[in-house]
């Protein structure tokens, strides 16, 4: 593809992320995206057969750009504690934001496998740099050393729960995050970061 058309496909992939954002799946048209994209909605036909295939290279192009933030987070100079919180923050933003049953409703059969090999990819990438910034915790001294990575990856990744967020609002933690991602991290830590929080 050339420059133009990767940049209009890229446009119509943002608007459609907007207004299925906006407007549901179901309630989003084929020509609403197009007036967003500022293009005619015979464009989009020409880049992707279908609103469903419109919705699965969405999709791909937001588990990317979640990937990469994800990547960020864990890449900066901070304390895991801290790289876990907001990484915490933002996974409850993301998941307060999707209605999986909507989603659920549009995808066919193939394209529902499709997504759920995104998804398995996804996972696995979000797991591998959980894991190398668990060794970056362990090597400044941060994470104890006597731990399954990949099983510590895998439990810490569970945490973004809004179910358990709202409950510990409930009684009454004014930084719930926190708390829940110190309580995560108490048998991890090491004992002279432990005694620091």
């Amino acid at each position: 593809m050339s420059k133009i058309s990767d940049q209009r496909r890229a446009d119509i992939l943002r608007s459609a992320l907007t207004e299925f954002g906006l407007r549901g799946v179901d309630g989003t048209s084929m020509s609403e995206i197009a007036a967003r994209a500022g293009i005619g909605k015979s464009t989009i036909y020409e880049y992707f057969a279908s609103k469903t295939e419109l919705l699965v290279a969405s999709f791909e192009m937001k588990i990317r750009q979640m990937k990469e933030e994800i990547e960020s987070i864990f890449c900066r100079d901070s304390a895991f504690s801290e790289q876990m919180e907001q990484y915490v923050e933002m996974m409850l933003e993301m998941v307060g934001s999707v209605d999986l049953n909507e989603i659920i409703r549009v995808f066919t059969r193939d394209s529902m496998s499709e997504l759920e090999t995104l998804g398995d990819a996804f996972a696995s990438d979000v797991a591998t740099i959980v894991e190398q910034a668990i060794l970056r915790g362990q090597a400044s001294g941060e994470l104890v050393e006597d731990m399954d990575i990949s099983i510590a990856a895998a439990i810490l990744l569970g945490i973004p729960n809004p179910h358990l967020i709202l409950r510990l609002r409930q009684l009454g933690k004014e930084e719930p995050v926190k708390a829940l991602v110190n309580l995560a991290l108490r048998g991890i830590r090491a004992t002279r970061t432990q005694n620091n929080t």
